[in-house]
């Protein structure tokens, strides 16, 4: 049985942050014992009514870890939720965004079956009421693309609520490094992880991200400034393919599908598996 970690930075959530811990518990693989939950919560020392609300999900439930206490920052509660992570596959969900219920299934059947290390899938987006509201395959990702800085830039962002990685990939982290980001501490995880392997994209739901207003993510040019600091020059040759990608992004799914066979995995459902 294969060990989820699943880190949920918080500060002053009470408004969302039931909604994201029902969904993480609710998994149907953690309910059916397929795997084992670690959930854990790094509040900021809230001042509202977010611990209370944590600690009526904590009683009789150990998979969840409450630390809760004075921090600089939602990536420097991240880093220290990794630092005591003991899952073989690892995420982290923001306050206020959630999961798809068979999230984590889908998740075991393509690390167990087809050896994933770091997985995406449907970039998809809900308002303040929890309403779904758009989803999009994603085109492929390119490894030299991230330290480029053209996911971003000119391409669309790698949407950290539908993506999941092996454990082996924090051995890459510098936990102070990443605890220094203010904005861009999701771009530092897919740098490092862009050193080591792909990253796959699967055609399913897994997550979504709430847009609302007063998000840190709407501050574009402080996130920008910070990734800034890992990225190096894009080459002409890289423009031009990035130029063909952004086309891809907005074209009609088949035929991302026909451009992307090598790092996309889609239900065969005569084959009733992931192919």
């Amino acid at each position: 049985m294969k060990r989820i970690t699943i880190i949920t930075p918080c500060l002053n959530a009470e408004q969302h942050i039931g909604e994201t811990i029902e969904s993480v518990i609710g998994q149907s693989a953690i309910l059916s014992g397929r795997a084992e939950l670690e959930f854990i919560i790094c509040d900021g020392n809230s001042t509202d009514k977010t611990v209370d609300i944590i600690n009526s999900y904590c009683k009789g439930n150990r998979t969840i870890k409450l630390f809760s206490e004075q921090d600089t920052g939602m990536y420097a509660a991240l880093a220290k939720g990794l630092k005591c992570a003991s899952g073989e596959i690892i995420a982290y969900l923001n306050a206020g965004d959630f999961y798809n219920r068979q999230a984590f299934n889908i998740v075991l059947d393509l690390f167990d079956q087809k050896k994933v290390l770091w997985l995406t899938g449907y970039n998809v987006h809900y308002n303040e009421k929890s309403y779904f509201l758009n989803v999009k395959l994603p085109f492929k990702y390119r490894r030299d693309f991230f330290d480029s800085g053209l996911y971003g830039t000119r391409l669309i962002f790698v949407q950290q609520e539908s993506t999941f990685w092996d454990a082996s990939l924090n051995q890459c982290l510098d936990y102070d490094r990443l605890s220094a980001f203010k904005y861009a501490g999701d771009y530092y995880l897919w740098y490092r992880f862009a050193k080591i392997c792909d990253l796959q994209i699967v055609e399913a739901y897994l997550g979504g991200f709430r847009i609302e207003k007063g998000q840190l993510s709407e501050n574009r040019d402080a996130y920008l400034q910070e990734m800034m600091s890992l990225m190096t020059s894009p080459s002409l040759s890289q423009h031009i393919l990035a130029a063909f990608d952004m086309v891809m992004w907005y074209a009609p799914v088949e035929l991302k599908k026909w451009f992307n066979k090598q790092g996309l995995f889609r239900y065969d459902h005569e084959q009733q598996k992931w192919v």
